[in-house]
């Protein structure tokens, strides 16, 4: 039941990931709590939320090996004296979109920005300007 609920945790731990990639599962877990911290805390966080921040934290991971693969392999592979993006690499855009879904999903990219100079700041600018054109 634990390993339904925190799957992405559960399977770090479990060291799915071979010992020359559990630098990634690091970067996966503090790219985890960052997410959580952002909404809140565990406390904070909605279940749906929660589930969000797991889909986004393994495609953020997935990311992060398809990277490491191609730098070691290549990007780009041989085929019938053409070239070709390498398999593991050309499926990239899909974890990159999963991850941006999630992220989008929960709101982390909306942020709400002070208005500058504000609506108090301009009224006041325009009876200003009313005041001297009268004079």
């Amino acid at each position: 039941m634990n390993a339904a609920k925190h799957g992405l945790t559960s399977w770090l731990k479990r060291r799915a990931l071979p010992l020359n990639k559990q630098h990634v599962g690091r970067l996966v877990q503090e790219y985890r709590a960052g997410l959580v911290a952002c909404k809140g805390g565990e406390d904070g966080a909605s279940e749906v939320e929660k589930g969000l921040i797991e889909n986004a934290a393994r495609g953020f991971g997935a990311c992060l090996l398809i990277l490491e693969e191609a730098k070691a392999r290549g990007l780009v592979r041989k085929v019938d004296g053409s070239w070709d993006l390498s398999p593991g690499f050309s499926r990239l855009v899909g974890f990159l979109n999963a991850e941006r879904m999630a992220l989008v999903a929960l709101g982390v990219g909306r942020r709400s920005r002070d208005v500058t100079p504000s609506l108090d700041d301009l009224l006041r600018d325009a009876a200003d300007d009313d005041g001297e054109a009268e004079r």
